[in-house]
């Protein structure tokens, strides 16, 4: 099972996702929200095919196509924490922090 917990940025949200193998080829999520959009798009989540999600187009994986019906901005990152879990719990990628900082003056 991975488990990873996601603070949205300024609307405040905060987000528990854990992703559990179901079998060979799908993975369940227990999501856990402060945010109605994600609630709704949790709501229809059940599982997913591991296989489909890692070799479609991103816009056609379950994951953005609920995202796009339910997900209050374009640059939320839910939905992506949500494809993150389901690799980690898959054996596909190790579990790894990921971050976005602003720094004034980068680059």
């Amino acid at each position: 099972m991975a488990i990873c917990w996601v603070k949205a940025g300024e609307c405040g949200q905060e987000t528990s996702i854990a992703a559990r193998k179901v079998d060979q080829t799908h993975i369940a999520f227990e999501i856990t929200t402060t945010c109605e959009h994600i609630q709704a798009l949790a709501d229809e989540l059940d599982e997913v095919d591991v296989a489909h999600e890692m070799s479609c187009p991103l816009l056609e994986t379950r994951v953005y196509r609920l995202a796009t019906e339910h997900v209050c901005r374009n640059s939320c990152i839910v939905p992506a924490a949500i494809l993150k879990a389901m690799e980690v719990a898959a054996d596909i990628f190790l579990p790894g922090d990921c971050s976005i900082e602003f720094v004034e003056g980068a680059i």
